[in-house]
């Protein structure tokens, strides 16, 4: 066989019967496999050059290799000369060799029967081998669909030695002379030492290295500007395929030999094939590959039972007799060619996408569990389970998955996808939990996180989603039994992928989002006593891993979720008043900063592992330790002097600071605190409202001191500010920075409000960020201020409104001259009847006379009365002229214009306490001089969030130069919406949160990929966004991809992507993307060896396009992990360093007047001993 241009087997002693057979091009390939007719094959499998080899009731196929353009060539030759005995000792020396197969060419030629049965076409000439030799040499992907004539080998432009009539030394020369020294080895599957063939096959496999090294060197530019043209000579990486598939059915002596075959084809068939073996070859290849993975312990009968009852274990050789010792050979050997192809066949042999290759899903899933299933830590337990993890997408993507044999449990050849994706998850279960490897445990762990995006995406939902998470969630509890954290780590690494999916977990089960963070809620409670008083610096960080992956799960969830009950059987028992989950979230966290000790105290209870018992979720599934744990290499305090960079455990901490041993290890106590006060701050300023109006870059307040401040001319924060006297700094609790600043008050039009001189504003910077609060509700005007539905806010008599009649609306309007008591008598009479006299009259209407009384004695008294009223009448009015008789009346006080700047801040301050005694400890002022100023400017400039910057790479087919990879300017289609898949685009020009270096300028390009959450930016560079139109603008690219730490490389090239190609420093992590042919990604991941694993995409996975954007940028972060960690470093700095210790009188005399400068009056002195008097009167 050849690969673009190579033989079909080894050649012979006169370079015989091993002539070149032509591959189609790229179209052609799958018409070619699609049009090999029965005839053809049929005639193929009665032809007399078959030779039959028994294998455990398997009978191969194996004939010698003769083309049909072989054969016409012959035809042709035979004319010409006539050297039989030549052609006779050619035959006898070649024919056992090639245990060939049939050309990778259909070419219309005479069928091969009829030819073979010429008795003077048995062998060809040297001619004919000279000439055969050099197409082998010559073929290439790009020429190969012009070679439609075997005769040309005869043209004139090749040497007299390959058949042509060139003179001197040429490339084909070499090639015939190469070819014929190592066809003097004949047939090596004759050699009868074991030894030899052993030590035969191993020369053959450094060989076949070197071709490879060969080819992986050619068409490589060497100035890395231009990519060189596709290589004219390819070698013939498929030349030994006879060889190596004769040698897999010798008998078990030849265990050696039989090893060095399999690795070498598995090495052979996981190469990028520059041309694709035709189907003849696939299948011998197919063949060779199922009896490897399904060979069987003679004596076991079972593919699970061969695995321990292999030979490996030496108590049961010595208790068995001498005769029995052969079968455990047989045994030996089985599990011996088990391991080599699992160790050598690469995930990579599925992302190759040959004809066929899903026949083989079933035997590697089978052959992986076998070597699974054993206790030996040197069996390639890593690679199987790598194998098996890259398949978990294939089920939904092939819904019927041939087997070619019977699953274990199962009586019948499996062909449905549920059967396959239940087996397959079964397997990565059980290793999860029982894998002893520790990077074997992580892989088969990051495969279930995987399985189950994968099922979330396509809306399966198998039942076996539910005992993956349980068994990610129990893992985390195992912390303090793994020597190494990692595979703790990897756990919570997946559950904090899963945020992205919880809405596609509720649709699966209601409370399963829920039940996610009393995970993460009970494990915290239970794993915290022992780690905040370890001495081991990871177990501390793998609590703060927690806390921030609880935070995440807070932020997704909505509220309502939070705020739902915890409810479970033991709960209820304790607790019947059932508390919130967002109630047991915020005690976890008092516990974190407080200490494991408050766990006493009732209120204080938190959930605990055995109260998440349920049917669906084992709390207590045991798991078992690994045991190749390797400890965590961490840099001593002593070996970095006073410069300590921490980089340790799954995340990166990248801060530098001056400290000294005792500072490292009183921050070290300080790091699970420290991480809960910045989840609490996080969820009280931002739970229930996160992304703002702004959008999710905005996440905090933009507003400093200098903002509004009518004492302050500049636009930027200056040393000015600290002369305002409406400003004042604070520190409090030694951990937060406060301004206070006075702003003049604004209407609704801009102005200056008529009702509100100024306003109170309130700067925050914690550990979580900065926020700023105007306080203009807690001292405005109340007028003008609309109650809730724009009522009135002023207080109303219930139904008065109603009751107010039309008669009453005029009674309060009467016009001028109308006796209103009349008017008001008579209402009241018409409303309230009750109150009318026995009579029934009108209360306006005069009483009957009395009984005893006249007429004239009524008006005798009526004139009396009347004439007493006018004298009233007449001495009011002396009265009211004479001014010494009048009062003056009562007026509203006029409100007093406050006359200090700082007035209403010194109110609040009084309101919120901090005026008080008791308060001083907690509440200093912060000494105002240019460093606190540049200090202030970069905690501001320092990033609330965890940021990244990822670069972004596209390969086009053909491209080997930096200069061409960074000049495309576009990508193709899948390649788009795998960019888009990452984050949204934002403008450059008006972005306002995390850039990565990039510039508003449209220097390095007007958008770029951006994802956030409320606790991660994520900025892509991306190499088909920048400009690359001059010299120039591609130095400044290559500089800001080059400069990135993890590189994400989509390659479309037929070649795997070297390193080298971009040459940069930095770049700890590469992940490498290949599109399949199947709408599948095949992953590879290269990292530096101090970086640890981290998932939950692993080196050989293959993921769905669903999965793949989501997935890269997971894995991209948790390959970057930044911290909070360095803003608490500059916060305490600045505490520490700008904190001012001062008396209750001095920071009393500041509060009233934050700048001396600035003059009140002579009665500003007086104000002074006032208020401290009043302070002291209040302490």
């Amino acid at each position: 066989m050849t690969s673009g241009g190579q033989s079909s087997g080894p050649p012979s002693l006169h370079g015989g019967p091993f002539p070149l057979s032509r591959l189609p091009s790229t179209g052609q390939k799958v018409e070619h496999s699609q049009n090999l007719s029965s005839s053809e094959s049929k005639s193929v499998q009665e032809s007399k050059g078959h030779v039959t080899h028994e294998h455990e009731g398997i009978t191969i196929l194996v004939r010698r290799s003769s083309s049909p353009a072989e054969l016409d060539l012959k035809d042709d030759l035979q004319q010409t000369h006539g050297r039989c005995r030549e052609r006779q000792k050619s035959e006898s020396t070649g024919s056992d060799t090639a245990v060939g197969y049939s050309n990778e060419a259909e070419l219309p030629v005479s069928p091969w029967q009829a030819c073979e049965e010429d008795p003077d076409l048995s062998t060809p000439t040297d001619a004919v081998a000279d000439s055969d030799a050099r197409h082998w040499l010559q073929l290439s992907p790009t020429d190969a669909s012009n070679l439609t004539d075997s005769r040309e080998c005869l043209a004139d432009d090749c040497s007299i030695i390959a058949g042509g009539n060139l003179t001197g030394w040429h490339p084909d020369s070499a090639a015939v002379l190469w070819r014929r020294v190592l066809g003097i080895l004949g047939d090596v599957n004759n050699i009868q030492s074991p030894k030899i063939h052993a030590k035969v096959f191993g020369y053959l496999y450094e060989l076949w290295y070197k071709l490879a090294k060969i080819r992986d060197n050619l068409a490589i530019s060497l100035d890395n500007q231009s990519s060189p043209s596709p290589p004219l000579l390819i070698p013939p990486l498929r030349m030994f395929a006879s060889w190596l598939f004769k040698a897999t059915t010798l008998p078990n002596e030849y265990k050696e030999g039989k090893l060095q075959a399999y690795r070498l084809i598995c090495a052979m068939m996981t190469r990028r094939q520059d041309v694709l073996p035709n189907s003849d070859f696939l299948v011998h290849f197919y063949l060779v590959m199922h009896l490897g993975l399904t060979s069987e312990d003679q004596r076991s009968g079972s593919s699970l039972v061969c695995v321990k009852g292999c030979s490996c274990t030496q108590s049961r050789r010595s208790s068995e007799p001498l005769a029995s010792r052969r079968e455990d050979q047989s045994g030996s050997v089985c599990m011996d060619v088990l391991n080599t192809i699992i160790k050598n066949c690469s995930p990579r042999f599925f992302s190759l996408g040959l004809p066929g290759f899903s026949m083989l899903v079933g035997d590697f899933i089978t052959a992986a569990a076998r070597v699974l299933s054993t206790d030996m830590l040197a069996a390639p337990r890593s690679e199987a389970l790598t194998l098996l993890g890259s398949l978990v997408c294939f089920p939904n993507t092939y819904q019927e998955l041939p087997l070619l044999q019977s699953v274990p449990g199962v009586s019948d050849v499996v062909t449905g996808a549920e059967d396959v994706k239940h087996y397959l998850i079964n397997i990565l279960l059980k290793n999860a939990t029982e894998e002893p490897n520790e990077c074997a445990r992580c892989i088969a762990i990051c495969s279930l996180g995987v399985w189950i995006c994968e099922e979330l995406a396509q809306c399966a939902f198998h039942p076996q989603v539910k005992d993956a998470i349980n068994v990610i969630g129990v893992t985390l509890k195992k912390l303090l039994d793994f020597p190494n954290k990692i595979v703790a780590q990897v756990a919570c690494d997946v559950l904090q992928l899963l945020v992205s999916y919880w809405e596609k977990l509720q649709m699966f089960e209601t409370a399963l989002p829920r039940k996610m963070a009393e995970i993460l809620v009970a494990t915290i409670a239970f794993l915290l006593p022992s780690a905040e008083y370890s001495s081991v610096e990871t177990d501390k960080k793998f609590i703060v891993s927690l806390l921030l992956c609880l935070l995440d799960w807070c932020m997704a969830l909505p509220v309502s979720a939070l705020l739902h009950p915890v409810s479970t059987a033991v709960l209820e028992e304790l607790h019947p008043s059932r508390a919130p989950l967002l109630d047991y979230i915020y005690r976890v966290l008092h516990c974190c900063v407080c200490g494991s000790s408050t766990y006493t105290q009732q209120s204080h209870y938190t959930l605990t592992l055995a109260d998440l018992s349920s049917t669906d979720y084992d709390p207590f599934l045991p798991l078992a330790n690994v045991r190749n744990s390797e400890p965590v290499q961490c840099h001593a305090s002593a070996d970095l002097g006073n410069l300590l960079t921490v980089e340790e455990g799954g995340y990166d901490y990248r801060y530098t600071i001056l400290c000294s041993g005792k500072e490292k290890k009183r921050r070290s106590v300080e790091l699970i605190p420290l991480t809960a006060r910045m989840v609490m701050a996080h969820l009280v300023n931002h739970l229930g409202h996160y992304p703002l109006s702004g959008g999710p870059a905005v996440l905090h307040s933009l507003v400093s001191e200098n903002h509004d401040n009518a004492h302050v001319e500049g636009t930027e924060l200056s040393s000015e500010v600290f002369r305002s006297p409406n400003l004042q700094l604070f520190v409090f609790n030694d951990s937060t920075l406060i301004s206070y600043l006075q702003t003049p008050a604004e209407g609704p039009a801009g102005g200056t409000s008529g009702g509100s001189l100024s306003d109170v504003r309130v700067i925050v910077r914690d550990i979580s960020g900065k926020y700023s609060w105007d306080g203009k509700v807690l001292y405005g005007p109340l007028e003008g201020r609309l109650a809730p539905n724009g009522r009135n806010p002023s207080f109303q008599i219930s139904g008065w409104h109603n009751h107010m009649s039309g008669s009453q609306k005029d009674l309060f309007h009467s016009e001028e001259g109308d006796d209103v008591l009349d008017r008001l008598l008579e209402n009241i009479g018409h409303t309230s009847p009750e109150c009318l006299l026995p009579s029934q009259l009108n209360l306006n209407e005069p009483s009957p006379t009395p009984c005893a009384m006249n007429c004239d004695q009524e008006k005798e008294i009526i004139e009396v009365i009347l004439r007493q009223s006018t004298q009233e009448d007449e001495y009011v009015q002396r009265c009211n002229s004479n001014s010494a008789v009048k009062v003056t009346s009562q007026r509203q006080p006029s409100p007093v214009e406050p006359r200090g700047p700082f007035y209403f801040c010194r109110l609040l301050l009084d309101d919120l306490g901090m005026n008080s005694w008791d308060r001083r400890k907690n509440f200093h002022l912060l000494k105002k001089n240019s460093k606190l100023l540049r200090e202030l400017k970069n905690l501001d400039s320092r990033q609330c969030r965890e940021t990244h910057k990822i670069a972004v790479f596209y390969i086009a087919e053909g491209q080997e130069d930096k200069c061409s990879i960074l000049a495309n300017e576009r990508g193709s289609q899948a390649y788009e919406d795998f960019v888009a898949g990452l984050g949204w685009e934002v403008d450059l020009s008006t972005h306002c949160g995390f850039m990565g270096g990039l510039q508003r300028n449209g220097s390095t390009g007007q958008t770029a990929p951006y994802y956030a959450t409320s606790t991660v930016e994520v900025i892509f560079h991306v190499s088909t966004r920048m400009p690359s139109d001059s010299d120039d603008s591609l130095t400044k690219k290559l500089r800001h991809l080059g400069n990135d730490e993890v590189h994400i490389v989509w390659s479309e090239h037929s070649r795997d992507y070297r390193r080298g190609i971009i040459p940069t420093a930095f770049g700890d992590v590469s992940i490498i993307i290949y599109p399949m042919k199947n709408h599948m990604f095949f992953i590879t991941i290269t990292k530096k060896p101090e970086v640890p694993f981290f998932g939950p995409l692993f080196d050989g996975a293959i993921v769905s396009g669903k999965l793949l954007p989501g997935l890269i940028c997971a894995t991209c972060i948790n390959a970057s992990r930044a911290s909070y960690e360095e803003r608490a470093l500059y916060l305490e700095a600045i505490i520490q360093n700008h904190r001012e210790v001062m008396t209750f009188e001095d920071f009393a005399a500041q509060v009233f007047s934050p700048s001396p400068s600035y003059s009140l009056g002579g009665t500003g002195l007086k104000y002074i001993l006032v208020s401290l008097r009043y302070l002291s009167k209040g302490s």
